[in-house]
């Protein structure tokens, strides 16, 4: 079994690779621009005792056909390095924060350049190479569902990303290609209570269990969904959140 997990670096992307790992996956690990963070992962992929390759991209492309090329590129070296992936999550996207005043069309042009664009664009490419049994996870986000101050392009391309895996599992579902996406809130990180102490405080209080989800939570999520255990699973979002969602929202 392969997998190619994207934005695997650090963070939840590594977290996701060696959840597949751990559950048997070789694994390409895609990086933009951490050289370091990618060594890190396939480091961590094969003492789980997988084997996995770094593979560099930059699927922020203006270039319709650029980018098209770009993904094939991405795949091509995947299936040299640790073989044609058979389960495909597309973890990378951008996350900055842009005030309302701020989201002229040319922020929003970035934006959606940098996120949409490509995981729609690999998610198309990845799957005319699946086969029967192959799997799609996206990574969305419980901003997709109800938006924070600041984040308002984040959070659009997010519900989009959801709305995406439901019309993808759609259409391919015929083939046996299955495609779920997962929404993770607040992940806990080192550091993350000191930078944003009023953020995670709120978190805690809205959140079912008191606090948030760990990253190897949320790529344990992402394993299941990706194992034959979760055959009869497509074409929803599966969410993450410690209960946030299940907090009353007046």
């Amino acid at each position: 079994m392969t997998a190619l997990v994207t934005g695997a670096s650090g963070g939840l992307g590594r977290a996701v690779a060696v959840a597949l790992a751990d559950a048997g996956h070789d694994v390409g690990v895609h990086y933009r621009g951490d050289v370091e963070g990618a060594a890190a992962t396939v480091a961590a992929v094969e003492d789980a005792g997988q084997l996995a390759v770094s593979l560099h991209a930059d699927l922020d492309v203006v270039r319709a056909e650029a980018l098209d090329a770009a993904c094939d590129a991405l795949l091509d070296a995947c299936a040299a390095g640790v073989g044609v992936p058979d389960v495909v999550v597309l973890n990378a996207f951008p996350q900055q924060v842009v005030a309302w005043d701020d989201l002229d069309t040319a922020a929003w042009d970035a934006y959606h350049r940098a996120g949409l664009r490509p995981t729609t664009a690999l998610l198309h490419r990845a799957a005319a190479r699946l086969g029967p049994g192959g799997v799609v996870v996206v990574i969305g986000s419980v901003e997709g569902f109800r938006p924070a101050h600041g984040h308002t392009p984040y959070a659009v391309a997010k519900a989009a990303l959801h709305h995406l895996a439901a019309a993808a599992a759609s259409a391919l579902g015929r083939r046996g290609i299955r495609v779920v996406a997962v929404a993770p809130g607040l992940v806990a990180r080192e550091g993350l209570e000191q930078a944003w102490p009023d953020g995670v405080e709120r978190w805690r209080r809205a959140s079912a269990l008191g606090r948030p989800v760990t990253a190897g939570e949320v790529a344990a999520t992402v394993a299941f969904l990706a194992s034959g255990a979760a055959s009869g699973i497509t074409g929803t979002t599966v969410s993450v959140d410690a209960g946030w969602s299940a907090s009353p929202a007046w």
